[in-house]
């Protein structure tokens, strides 16, 4: 809860910083959040070379991810661990933690409709 709690800070003082034009301007207008001192060493990792090629590799990523999962921040290792069979302990397989990622159980609806097509070629190939 900590980690996920310090996870959702560091993203609002980085949604802060990218609210200003500048790093001038960012060093100039700290987030209430943190001490000064604090807030330049942010700001000097924010605009450095290193920073913003992660940043970018990572956008661009994300941008060409056609199937989003509900699996929210949780590692899939995590996931198959949660998964597992409460009387064998047997972890799900690919198929089983693929259906268990894509799938809202909920509402039993997929999450994107290439979700629902990879799951019918999986079960194609898998029969």
């Amino acid at each position: 809860m900590v980690k996920e709690q310090f996870k959702e800070y560091r993203g609002d003082l980085h949604k802060w910083y990218k609210r200003c034009v500048s790093n001038e301007e960012a060093v100039q207008s700290a987030s209430p959040h943190v001490i000064d001192e604090d807030w330049w060493i942010l700001c000097d990792r924010f605009s450095s070379d290193s920073f913003q090629k992660m940043s970018k590799i990572n956008s661009d990523n994300r941008k060409k991810l056609e199937v989003n999962h509900v699996a929210g921040s949780k590692s899939f290792v995590r996931l198959r661990h949660d998964m597992r069979d409460s009387i064998t302990s047997q972890e799900p397989g690919p198929v089983d933690l693929y259906r268990g990622t894509h799938c809202r159980q909920a509402m039993g609806s997929w999450v994107h409709p290439r979700a629902s097509e990879n799951w019918a070629t999986i079960e194609t190939l898998r029969s």
